[in-house]
């Protein structure tokens, strides 16, 4: 996961909460064949508890990806001390994980501290009674292990910080419970700054279940303006991942955020934020093909914004990545706010499932989602325009859209077209109307829906 440093300005955040998840790789609206079975790929998934409410929605309603949980409520302040952060240890979260069959691994991190974590670190009595407040944490409240994610430490605590993690390792493994880190990323030994300098790929990777490598965050909050995480770079970077640490053992991260920026000063959005500003200020979308992400600008006080973000298609583009170097699955930050057709890609998604060295079959696969749905209102009409989907032979055959005029209502079909643009007709005026589109391919195969669009028509 990402938080802010003196170093590299991030999304500020206090806390994180995460999710650790299986997702069975299969042709949407089938069941896992055997060879599907034997290429699960594992996901993992941060929720933010200051946005729990609405990250915990996002679980349960993708509960059959998840294997793992991981909340990240604890912050680790001294050896023998651990904060617990607002909303932790939620008893409906606790209970609402278990009874879906998913395994609790509570996440613990530092703040950005280095200092702190030096001072445990400096002794083999402080390792040792962080060690122990660590398992006792774990076992008290009956958890499944702990996900450790202290970040930006000093370089010169290297190899204490491999001693404490392999120790952590054996008292955890001793009692069957789990471990894993959160690591930066990078791309060769040590490391281009003290962060990842601290942290030793190959000896952590021996001794932790799951070595989380956090590929985002290239450009960041205080850098210039530019993709989060770039394609190529985040190919490189599991491409070093997996030649330090067994493949298996590596997640890759992967962001569902993104930065709006005002020259060098960036602020973190959600994919919902995003959207948002692009459609309250009439920018459009761009994409580039070479950093496989999208990005649009808009002016607003006089200063030219530009944002660059996360949604379906870039996350798309990136999961052939974790089977192209055989990785254990994907880590994902954060969930709320993100885009909901990543999901339809993570659980279904074609080229995922094809570098798997499944087979697939053309004619049961359906189209991407269409992504990017905008609605404008005119005096009795919404003009609608979206993102073209893809399907296995190169594109979708055309579109359907749906309608709503309430918030929580069904929707019913009102309409297909060819084109990533339509006007809906002969609506009332002065009401909100609600929209979504599907994707559809010539053997009929129908996609998820978009995101929601709404207008309210004028007189």
């Amino acid at each position: 996961m990402t938080f802010p440093s003196t170093r590299r300005l991030r999304w500020r955040l206090a806390a994180v909460v995460g999710v650790l998840a299986t997702v069975s790789v299969m042709v949407p609206g089938m069941g896992p064949t055997a060879a599907q079975a034997a290429t699960e790929k594992k996901i993992s998934a941060w929720l933010p508890y200051w946005d729990q409410a609405r990250a915990y929605q996002s679980f349960v309603d993708n509960a059959h990806l998840y294997d793992e949980v991981s909340p990240f409520w604890y912050e680790m302040t001294s050896a023998t001390s651990i904060l617990r952060y607002p909303n932790a240890e939620d008893l409906d979260v606790i209970s609402g994980i278990k009874s879906r069959g998913v395994r609790l691994i509570p996440t613990i991190n530092n703040d950005f501290d280095a200092g702190r974590v030096s001072t445990m670190l400096s002794s083999s009595v402080t390792r040792t009674a962080h060690v122990t407040a660590l398992v006792n944490l774990v076992t008290l409240n009956g958890y499944d292990g702990i996900d450790v994610d202290y970040e930006s430490l000093a370089a010169t605590d290297r190899d204490r910080y491999t001693a404490f993690i392999s120790e952590l390792s054996v008292a955890l493994h001793a009692l069957g419970k789990t471990l894993t880190v959160a690591v930066h990323p990078k791309t060769s030994e040590p490391g281009n700054w003290s962060g990842p300098q601290a942290q030793d790929y190959a000896a952590l990777g021996r001794a932790v279940d799951k070595l989380r490598v956090m590929a985002y965050d290239y450009h960041w909050a205080t850098s210039g303006a530019g993709p989060v995480a770039p394609l190529s770079w985040v190919d490189d970077v599991a491409r070093f991942a997996a030649s330090q640490v067994a493949p298996e053992k590596v997640q890759l991260g992967m962001p569902l955020y993104g930065y709006d920026w005002v020259d060098s000063t960036g602020e973190g959005v959600t994919y919902e934020i995003a959207a948002s500003r692009m459609q309250t200020h009439g920018a459009t979308r761009q994409w580039s093909q070479t950093d496989a992400a999208p990005w649009f600008s808009y002016t607003a006080g006089g200063k030219t914004h530009t944002v660059w973000y996360e949604d379906a298609q870039s996350i798309a583009a990136k999961l052939p990545i974790v089977d192209r170097h055989g990785l254990g699955g994907a880590v994902f930050w954060r969930l709320g706010g993100e885009d909901p057709n990543v999901w339809a890609q993570v659980g279904g998604d074609v080229l995922w499932t094809q570098n798997a060295g499944e087979s697939s079959d053309e004619a049961v696969v359906a189209p991407s989602v269409p992504t990017s749905l905008v609605a404008k209102a005119r005096a009795d009409a919404v003009a609608l325009r979206w993102q073209a989907a893809t399907d296995a032979n190169g594109g979708a055959a055309g579109y359907e859209i749906y309608l709503s005029t309430s918030e929580n209502g069904d929707y019913t079909k009102v309409a297909s077209t060819a084109d990533t643009t339509f006007v809906v007709p002969a609506l009332a005026s002065r009401t909100t109307y609600r929209f979504h589109v599907k994707a559809y391919d010539g053997a009929g195969n129908v996609s998820a829906a978009s995101n929601v669009a709404s207008a309210t028509t004028r007189r």
